[in-house]
């Protein structure tokens, strides 16, 4: 029965462990974001990032971006147009667009953003 009991708890941790939010999730609150990751509400139901990241410090699933003024942000990837949630746009970060520039070492920085 031990045994059982504890097979159940590892299988619960794991299956909990794997519903984290990543950078570009909707949100709520900081809470509602992964570890280390907060919610930036100026975006439409929110946007997990984290803030402020230096080239090469975002998870792997997204870029940082820098958007002057001492703001850079980590952003999720995309690539031309797909990969975004409802809402949000594929946007180039080094096109002058957002007047964004991406930090990390990429021929096409796109990232999920509002244009």
């Amino acid at each position: 029965m031990m045994g059982l009991r504890l097979g159940l708890l590892i299988t619960l941790i794991s299956v909990s462990a794997g519903c984290g939010k990543s950078v570009g999730d909707s949100c709520s609150n900081n809470s509602a974001c992964g570890a280390g990751l907060i919610c930036d509400l100026s975006v439409k139901d929110g946007y997990c990032t984290r803030s402020p990241c230096r080239k090469g410090e975002c998870p792997e699933e997204s870029v940082c971006v820098d958007f002057g003024v001492e703001a850079s942000w980590c952003m999720r990837r995309c690539d031309n147009g797909q990969g975004c949630r409802s809402g949000l746009s594929c946007v180039s970060g080094d096109s002058g667009e957002l007047s964004a520039q991406c930090l990390d070492d990429l021929k096409s920085c796109q990232f999920c953003g509002i244009k």
